[in-house]
């Protein structure tokens, strides 16, 4: 969008629902600059309503946690740090006394510091379901300022629409916000602190904001502003409670070395649990324990509730479960696990729920029992819970009679994606309330200990061993009884992957699958190259790679491998590239394996260990003249065996290897920009979409 630009927000997004504003910047590493994302709540009247309708860094969230501060992120490149802004707003609940929704921006630096001084400065607004990108405004004529009124988001005809405004001002965000009416600490401003009236328009700033608009400066020098030590008719009285722009600083840590020596004893005490595992028994109470502190959970923390009920149609309100609730149906008793009910003015959406955990598995016919009851009830769907991970084309893990789900859905959410939810929330702490975070921390908490039953992605199932010995013997044929059970297991891990590593990052990760194939067929042909060549393999996307991450068991050569492709340099000799592959790899491990791709051909020309390639780079060029169009890197590691998890399994060297990939290379790896340099963005993609996520140590 270009300044003073609009655009109705439906015409972008159906489904508008929630929505994030990602401000993207970057400072020079000579001279840091910091800047911080705010929001301003406005009635008809242009103004707050009150100063809780201002959300920033020292109040982070607003209209009853319907916009949130998530926090910001920074990324050392090779010249400048580069920043990452967000804020989440769900538009369903900005209260229908907001007319407008404004989105600022304000500097950290020192005298003389404006927002001119940084690399770029930019605004994106993703839609909160997908991420997908719906708009962008970069600033383009920033100078001295140190506030920014970046655009609004407002009502039209009862419709959602944005504007991009790019009006700056010089004195600060205490001035700017100060014009929409929050009370501001009048100690607060260094400059000179007149009373002075309100202007008509938002967009008319006092002249002694050093922000001042062609239309200010015009009512000013026409004596509009004549008589202002006086307040104009119907303007607010000044309220008693005021707020500061001034960070707040946290308070200091307790440093563990001065608490004091419990001795040995208390490095085996217990901390105590929200949701105790202590007592849990049998499978029938394991699965009641579990069942009641979900749906508890999803009742309680609000942002939790609605990422497991939106997707599968429930609307965007007030969620309520119940748990163990009886029915009756052709005289015979029914008590499914739970209930839930999600109400959002006068729609209604239910669900029944069915839960198993541990080796607990679900069974048909009462699925189909708990379809016709929620028909009968005219509820809206029935909802399975298991350890059995499902792909995101496939319908459901068990057969079910399709006439049954004509007007009730059938839905199923596995343990692990549950765990993933949570942690995804947790990572970028998107749970507004803090004593809700601690909720949703302690259920993943209660979630990751054993007799919880909600496991992790641990067996290759019962046919692995007879599978891989065939296949280590070449005797593997595509009519073996086990060959499908391997194959299908193998796609579970695949997505397992995704919600593991997704789940370290908070970010989400996706298979790469093709549309045109569904669950059935793509584990067809996963059984057909196992036949054939003796691998299973898998792609994966993760948002800010340079690539897909492919992830290949050779069972025959019995390595497990991690690779990722990347475009090189379009400019520059070979060696050129190739000394810059070598700088994006940094201090990886020498055992990765490098090879290089030349124009118009699709085999590798030449592939050497990175220990070699650093020593000789010239050893990956096969002729001087030629073009070097892309490279791989690849990671090698032995392949387990075993069966289920631990040392010497399949899915744990599966799991390690890629982790540890994705920590020496991917998260590392930037892709070529036309002025010579490693782009973080990539060539026309948001630094928010191609940024890698970097894994905590932790």
């Amino acid at each position: 969008m270009r300044k003073g630009g609009n655009v109705t927000l439906s015409a972008l997004a159906d489904e508008l629902g929630s929505v994030s504003v990602i401000l993207e910047w970057a400072a020079e590493k000579e001279h840091p600059l910091d800047a911080d994302v705010s929001v301003l709540l406005l009635g008809d009247d242009g103004k707050v309503r009150s100063n809780d309708d201002f959300i920033f860094y020292n109040q982070p969230s607003g209209a009853g946690g319907a916009v949130r501060l998530r926090g910001k992120t920074s990324t050392d490149e090779e010249r400048y740090t580069a920043f990452i802004g967000v804020v989440d707003i769900d538009m369903d609940d900005v209260p229908d006394s907001v007319e407008r929704v404004l989105l600022a921006a304000s500097l950290d630096g020192g005298e003389g510091d404006g927002f001119g001084r940084l690399e770029y400065l930019r605004l994106r607004l993703l839609r909160g379901s997908d991420a997908a990108e719906l708009l962008r405004y970069d600033v383009t004529d920033a100078s001295t300022e140190t506030a920014f009124m970046l655009g609004e988001v407002y009502r039209r005809a009862g419709q959602w629409k944005f504007r991009a405004v790019g009006q700056g001002y010089d004195t600060g965000l205490a001035t700017l916000v100060t014009e929409y009416g929050v009370e501001v600490d009048s100690d607060e401003d260094d400059s000179p602190a007149p009373e002075r009236a309100e202007p008509a328009e938002p967009v008319g700033a006092d002249p002694t904001a050093g922000g001042t608009t062609s239309a200010g400066a015009a009512a000013l020098s026409g004596g509009g502003l004549a008589g202002v030590s006086r307040p104009p008719a119907g303007r607010r009285e000044r309220r008693t409670q005021t707020v500061t722009t001034k960070k707040r600083r946290p308070a200091r840590r307790l440093s563990t070395a001065r608490r004091l020596d419990a001795g040995d004893a208390e490095q085996r005490w217990q901390p105590a649990r929200l949701f105790p595992v202590a007592g849990i028994g049998g499978a029938a109470e394991q699965e009641r324990r579990a069942t009641s502190a979900l749906l508890a959970v999803v009742g309680s923390v609000r942002e939790f509730g609605r990422a497991l009920t939106t997707r599968f149609g429930a609307p965007a309100g007030q969620v309520e479960t119940f748990i163990e609730v009886p029915f009756s149906r052709s005289d015979e008793p029914y008590v499914p696990d739970g209930l839930i009910r999600v109400t959002r003015g006068q729609r209604t959406w239910t669900a029944l729920v069915e839960v198993k955990t541990g080796a607990g598995e679900l069974r048909s016919e009462q699925v189909e029992a708990y379809l016709d009851i929620a028909r009968e009830q005219r509820f809206d769907a029935v909802l399975t819970i298991s350890n059995l991970i499902t792909a995101a084309d496939e319908r459901h893990p068990i057969a079910i009679d399709g006439r049954k789900t004509k007007k009730v859905g059938v839905c199923h959410l596995s343990w692990a994606e549950i765990r993933f939810r949570c942690q995804f929330l947790i990572e970028n702490r998107s749970v507004a309330d803090a004593t809700q975070e601690y909720i949703l921390s302690e259920f993943l908490r209660y979630l990751d200990h054993a007799r919880s039953g909600a496991e992790k992605f641990d067996d290759m199932g019962p046919h692995w061993v007879t599978v891989r010995d065939s296949v280590v013997a070449d005797t593997l044929r595509p009519t073996d009884r086990g060959l499908p059970s391997v194959a299908g297991r193998f796609d579970q891990l695949a997505h397992y992957l995704c919600l593991h590593l997704g789940g370290l990052l908070g970010i989400e990760v996706i298979p790469q699958l093709n549309r045109r194939v569904d669950a059935t067929r793509r584990r067809q042909m996963l059984a057909e190259e196992l036949c054939r060549n003796g691998i299973l393999s898998a792609m994966l996307r993760i948002p800010g790679a340079v690539g897909p991450v492919t992830v290949t068991a050779d069972l025959r050569a019995g390595r497990v491998v991690c690779s990722v492709s990347i475009d090189a340099p379009r400019q520059g000799r070979p060696l050129t590239r190739v000394k810059w592959i070598t700088r994006q790899l940094g201090e990886a491990n020498g055992n990765l394996r490098v090879e290089s791709f030349e124009q118009g051909s699709r085999e590798a020309a030449r592939a050497e260990l990175l220990a070699l390639v650093r020593q000789k780079p010239e050893i990956l060029i096969t002729d001087p003249a030629g073009e070097i169009r892309a490279f791989r890197i690849s990671l090698s590691a032995p392949l387990g065996t075993k069966r289920g998890v631990g040392r010497g399994t399949f899915v744990t060297s599966v799991v390690d290897t890629l982790e540890r990939f994705y920590e020496e290379v991917v998260q590392n790896m930037r892709e070529w920009h036309d002025s010579g340099e490693a782009n973080p963005t990539g060539t026309g993609t948001s630094s928010a979409e191609k940024q890698p996520h970097t894994r905590r140590a932790d």
